[in-house]
């Protein structure tokens, strides 16, 4: 009786070891979401719902996209460090939120540690943003457009989508970079910024290649350098910064995917998988150059440590950029 007993209770241990192993192999066995920090039809949206499509085929399951604009990307990240650390919910993570934030909320704090709070999969994209003049302008290069400023400080002026925007950063580490002074001219959205800078009402500003690529190519805007170290697919005949004298010019707007702190070991590895793979896939990448983004298929080769690092860098980095800006979100 008790070997019976014995070989009963060991049956239905095997099986639920089975069952078990079964399940942790399983995943993903429903869809995931995918939450964006930014609303429907924006860049950001754009790109993870591209980034989506490619990811549902390795993964098997759908992918859900939850839009979660506001609070420069703080609702989303909020949203998604809360979330249950299943591989259920990914979240779309960008420079702004991940490493501007912290120092443009230094003083009230955020509600999420990008750090800590987060288990990151990849960094997959990025964009640089290419400064911009109207074809009527008399500068043709960067170089003019700086030594003009520096006989007429305070009086050449750049647009800007607002304070601690990327485009405010680079034009604050442009004026830094290249010792001149320059007037900041905020505004409530790009499309009015750039009906001012087409009627001469405002003289330059840094925008992504991608939204400004066509009236580049059509002649109705100057694009005289790009904020990456690499030329950009977007515009690959605009020379960089950094080629023109300004090495320290490396300021890109990137896209990566992370989930909440805690997900299990076997889900993580799933996703850096599926993930790494798709970075890579040619169908994708193409399909990311046709947007006017750049693909970081060279950083799919990174360990988790070391995207962690890259992380725990820009943070550092960007610190001190939005300081030399002296934006702050601190009202």
């Amino acid at each position: 009786m008790k070997a019976a007993q014995f070989l009963r209770m060991l049956s239905s241990a095997l099986l639920i070891t089975l069952f078990l192993g079964f399940k942790a192999q399983a995943y993903p066995d429903k869809p995931v979401t995918l939450v964006v920090p930014a609303p429907p039809a924006s860049f950001s949206d754009i790109v993870g719902r591209l980034l989506g499509e490619f990811l549902s085929t390795e993964l098997g399951q759908p992918i859900v996209i939850e839009n979660r604009g506001g609070a420069s990307g703080t609702v989303a990240y909020n949203h998604a460090a809360r979330s249950r650390p299943d591989g259920y919910t990914v979240l779309l993570t960008n420079l702004g939120p991940s490493a501007v934030n912290p120092e443009l909320f230094k003083k009230q704090g955020l509600s999420y540690d990008p750090i800590d709070d987060f288990e990151p999969i990849t960094i997959f994209s990025q964009t640089p943003l290419v400064l911009i003049v109207r074809k009527e302008s008399k500068w043709d290069t960067v170089e003019e457009l700086i030594s003009d400023a520096k006989k007429n400080p305070g009086k050449i002026s750049y647009a800007t989508t607002g304070p601690g925007q990327l485009n405010h950063l680079s034009s604050a580490f442009l004026n830094s970079s290249a010792e001149i002074e320059t007037l900041h001219v905020p505004y409530k959205s790009g499309a009015a910024a750039m009906t001012d800078i087409l009627a001469g009402r405002v003289d330059f500003m840094f925008y992504p290649p991608a939204n400004v690529g066509g009236l580049v190519s059509s002649g109705e805007l100057k694009a005289l350098g790009a904020t990456g170290i690499k030329r950009t697919v977007a515009l690959p005949d605009v020379p960089t910064l950094a080629e023109l004298g300004y090495p320290q010019f490396d300021l890109n707007a990137w896209y990566g995917l992370a989930v909440p702190a805690g997900t299990p070991h076997e889900t993580l590895t799933r996703l850096r998988d599926a993930s790494r793979k798709v970075a890579v896939d040619p169908g994708f990448i193409s399909k990311l150059h046709d947007i006017g983004i750049d693909d970081l298929k060279e950083m799919q080769s990174l360990t988790n440590d070391e995207i962690q690092n890259f992380h725990a860098n820009e943070i550092e980095r960007w610190s001190g950029i939005v300081q030399i800006s002296g934006a702050t979100l601190d009202y």
